[in-house]
């Protein structure tokens, strides 16, 4: 477990999961400490995230030798999303 200063500002799972879409298509190294902190912190939202990049690659095999487009995926994602918090779109 990292120990983080207080000039690392902490976010709460909202806005966490609103970050996913970025964090799924962006280089971890790139996250900053922001996001790490609240992984560290909340291993319910590091399950969350772990479990939409294994969703991404998955759908990345989906069909042989087919890719389906970052728009099909994040059609995908945010359909899970909404889904998760109750909504029907």
């Amino acid at each position: 477990m990292t120990v983080y200063d207080n000039t690392v500002p902490a976010i709460d799972c909202v806005d966490f999961v609103r970050l996913v879409d970025d964090l799924v298509d962006s280089d971890p190294q790139q996250w900053g400490a922001i996001v790490a902190k609240h992984l560290d912190e909340c291993p319910p939202c590091l399950v969350y995230l772990q479990q939409m990049l294994d969703l991404k690659v998955l759908l990345n095999h989906v069909f042989d030798g087919d890719k389906l487009s970052e728009d099909d995926i994040a059609g995908v994602v945010n359909a899970i999303t909404t889904l998760r918090n109750g909504h029907e779109s």
